[in-house]
């Protein structure tokens, strides 16, 4: 089996910055992208249309690794950045109506994430009605 080509190793002096300054930047970048108004933005100023920037969104997929996701916050950059690589998907983003829905449905998922992990660590769902434990003072009486 062949092993793949070596990606060629760029120097701190060619690049211009130091490797940490580079791994900040480029962490924050991809940060960037968990947020679908600034995709929008970034489609509606026609950097998707640009062979360079694509290919630095594909140089970018580093980020999904082990060693490197433990430094991501927002999670949700990487599914961004792995659909950022779809050309339907880029041209679908530039709608701003089509950024707001996934936006929208972003703030929801957050608004319930902790009560839903809640739900599921205790096997109910998360409201608890469905089960009858109720809440308040009446419910602690009743299980008292």
């Amino acid at each position: 089996m062949q092993e793949p080509p070596s990606r060629r190793t760029w120097t701190d002096a060619e690049v211009g910055i130091s490797g940490q300054e580079r791994f900040a930047l480029e962490l924050e970048f991809v940060q960037c992208l968990a947020n679908p108004l600034y995709i929008n933005w970034l489609a509606t100023k026609a950097y998707f249309d640009n062979p360079a920037f694509l290919n630095y969104l594909k140089y970018l997929q580093y980020w999904k690794q082990p060693a490197y996701a433990s430094y991501i916050t927002y999670p949700h950059c990487l599914f961004f950045l792995d659909l950022l690589q779809d050309s339907d998907f880029r041209t679908a983003i530039k709608d701003f109506s089509y950024a707001e829905h996934i936006r929208q449905a972003q703030e929801a998922f957050f608004k319930n994430f902790h009560s839903n992990r809640v739900a599921d660590a205790a096997g109910g769902p998360a409201n608890g009605m469905a089960t009858g434990a109720g809440t308040g003072a009446a419910a602690d009486a009743a299980h008292a």
